[in-house]
């Protein structure tokens, strides 16, 4: 039997880095079950965590991790995942690609923001996973500056699912006084459920989080109480399908035969007469069909009238002089044809060809130019106006204010975006924008009136003053939202300011890196009651942990919520369920996706499986015997007992059984 250690590889100890060392702690059930060694080009100049040297199994390797024998003494060979997370994304790709020629089976963690590149590096090395460090944890900044409680919105495939965050209101039809048991239904979820007055729970220990299902089924909510449910977003859905799409190739060949046929039928005026059916939109298009054809009507007329007044000229003559009178020519055509006794009529109809030519022409200079001009000048359009009250502020235009902006954009928030430099000009026309020193223009951004602020510059140290001035300025209880710089800047902000909301990028998203060296796949993140709660897919494959288990076992032998079950059905055909029921079971082949703390991917990578409770059934002889058979079968589905037991019970009824059930399960 093999008892060697899980053995990772850290490529950078930078901020991220030394996160992600100590979340991959969280994953050892002994002292020795898994190992970690780390590369870095120097000996870190700031120690985030402390002894963290103590974490590794072996000293840290300082050098190029590109190097064939840095990575060999880091021991490649045998590792079984290596995630590369420096901050220069070139080295990053440079040592995956030597990782995989020195071991091919070696799992690849890359810390990118390039999702193209990402995408054509999975496909030629396999066993690859790229994240965006930036990308994970924006939602959690943007979000966390909208008042309507929304802690994260999502989309797996064609599916929208948002986590809200609600107070039971006194006389609530859907919430007040009603057991936990019924808040589920078929589009959403009870996550969690935080009683008045009572404390929030926290994890950040070994043991199993009681985050998720710590409520007993029976309790009744209350006014005040506070729950947080996951529901699938039908309204995302309905806007994404009625986005417009692209005219596709198979559309412009439908187009076109229906332009031939009509020209067959004779019904070409119908067709001619859409070109003018959007106004300016098509002003380019009605003047180039007009032009096109001035010319197949133009050119034929004046070829045959020179023939027919010279006849002694050649067709090709004739031919070149028609071509030559369109191109505004004419006092070439006649200059050549003065020899010759022409009629009195030929020179007037000729100069009439020549004038419409040449008019054209001028109308598609005309065009062409205000098209030009229309898109050189973009910048000069009426730029969008501050607002005066109730709006977002995002100081801070780099990558994570450019992605918490467009999460903004998409909850429809009101916003005020201020920057040093202008990163992003497609933003002028988008957002208004105050481009100068933060500080200065942060006056200007009426923030007495604002709903929140969102410091995310890259000086964590600015943010920080950011967060003071708008604590101070603020006439109402106000929650600026902080980017610093480590977790133990963030810490120490919350003492300074209780009523700010500070977070480390790289801490929240060094769980989904830790998450994915093994094996899993994050998809993303958020907040919920002081711990990151991770997106994972699971890909179910015969032998492991999940396979063949219903998901009421999974939810509450492992402490995860499923939201969503890509399975077969018994046509053979792919389907996802969404909030899939508890007594669905899963299937080799089939794509889980759950919601889980690091403690839970812990327990499904272990095989952790929290032990049921005793239960004792207790079945009454029925008064219609029919009922026998789909009794058992639904026996079967709840519990997932054997087939005959559950039979064999239900021919001895009435009778009791103990069994062994999760409290939600039963």
């Amino acid at each position: 039997m093999d008892n060697q250690p899980d053995h990772f590889i850290v490529c950078g100890l930078g901020s991220l880095g030394q996160q992600t060392v100590v979340n991959l702690n969280k994953f050892s059930q002994a002292p020795d079950d898994i190992s970690i060694a780390a590369i870095d080009l120097s000996i870190p100049t700031y120690w985030e965590i402390e002894n963290l040297l103590d974490l590794l199994s072996a000293p840290l390797i300082i050098g190029d991790s590109r190097r064939y024998d840095l990575l060999r003494q880091a021991g490649i060979e045998r590792c079984r995942s290596i995630l590369i997370v420096t901050s220069d994304e070139s080295i990053n790709v440079e040592t995956a690609l030597v990782a995989r020629r020195l071991n091919p089976a070696v799992h690849l963690v890359l810390r990118s923001s390039r999702p193209n590149l990402n995408q054509l590096l999975k496909r030629q090395l396999g066993r690859f996973v790229a994240l965006d460090a930036m990308e994970l944890a924006a939602s959690t900044f943007a979000l966390s500056g909208i008042s309507d409680n929304v802690l994260s919105l999502f989309k797996i495939g064609d599916i929208s699912f948002r986590v809200v965050q609600k107070s039971v209101t006194t006389g609530s039809l859907r919430y007040d006084g009603k057991p936990l048991q019924h808040l589920h239904r078929r589009d959403d979820r009870l996550l969690d459920f935080v009683q008045r007055n009572s404390t929030p729970p926290t994890s950040t220990s070994k043991t199993p989080s009681k985050l998720f299902h710590r409520w007993q089924p029976h309790t009744k909510t209350s006014p005040g109480d506070v729950i947080t449910m996951i529901e699938i977003d039908h309204a995302s859905q309905r806007k994404g399908a009625a986005a417009p799409k692209r005219l596709s190739s198979r559309r412009l060949s439908k187009k076109a035969k229906r332009w031939l046929k009509a020209l067959v039928n004779g019904d070409w005026r119908h067709q001619f007469s859409g070109l003018w059916a959007h106004g300016e939109q098509r002003s380019l298009q009605r003047v180039m069909a007009i032009a096109l054809s001035t010319v197949l009507v133009s050119w034929p007329i004046g070829t045959l009238l020179i023939k027919q007044a010279v006849p002694t000229l050649s067709w090709g003559k004739a031919v070149t002089l028609g071509v030559i009178l369109l191109l505004g020519g004419y006092g070439d055509v006649f200059g050549g044809l003065e020899e010759y006794d022409l009629p009195v009529w030929l020179p007037l109809v000729c100069l009439l060809i020549a004038l419409a030519s040449l008019f054209l022409v001028l109308s598609g200079f005309s065009v062409l130019t205000e098209r030009l001009l229309s898109s050189r000048f973009e910048f000069l359009r009426r730029r969008p106006q501050l607002p005066e009250a109730d709006h977002i502020i995002v100081v801070g235009v780099g990558r994570l204010g450019y992605r918490a902006i467009s999460i903004l954009q998409e909850f429809n928030q009101s916003l005020i975006a201020i920057t040093q430099e202008l990163s992003y000009p497609e933003l002028m026309n988008q957002v208004p924008i105050l481009v100068g020193n933060i500080l200065q223009q942060l006056k200007q951004a009426n923030l007495a009136t604002a709903k929140s602020v969102i410091a995310a510059t890259d000086d964590p140290m600015l943010n920080l003053e950011i967060a003071l001035i708008v604590s101070e300025a603020h006439p109402s209880p106000f929650t600026p939202i902080i980017r610093a710089a480590n977790q133990g800047l963030s810490e120490n902000v919350a003492v300074l300011l209780p009523q700010a909301k500070a977070f480390s990028v790289y801490a929240l998203s060094a769980e989904a890196f830790a998450g994915a060296a093994f094996g899993e796949n994050i998809v993303g993140l958020f907040r919920l009651q002081g711990q990151t709660i991770l997106i994972a897919e699971y890909n179910i494959e015969a032998g492991d942990q999940l396979s063949g288990k219903l998901l009421a076992e999974i939810a509450y032998g492992y402490g995860v919520v499923p939201i969503l079950l890509q399975t077969t059905n018994s046509q053979g055909e792919r389907q996802a369920i969404p909030i899939p029921s508890d007594d669905l079971r899963s299937r080799d082949g089939d794509r889980l996706y759950v919601l889980s703390s690091i403690n839970g991917l812990r327990r499904i990578e272990r095989g952790e499986v929290a032990p049921p409770s005793r239960w004792r059934l207790q079945v009454g002889k029925p008064l219609n015997q029919q009922v026998l058979l789909s009794a058992g079968n639904i026996l079967v589905q709840l519990s997932g007992l054997d087939l005959s037991w559950c039979r064999d019970l239900m021919s001895r009824l009435p009778t009791s059984v103990e069994l062994q059930l999760y409290d939600h399960q039963a």
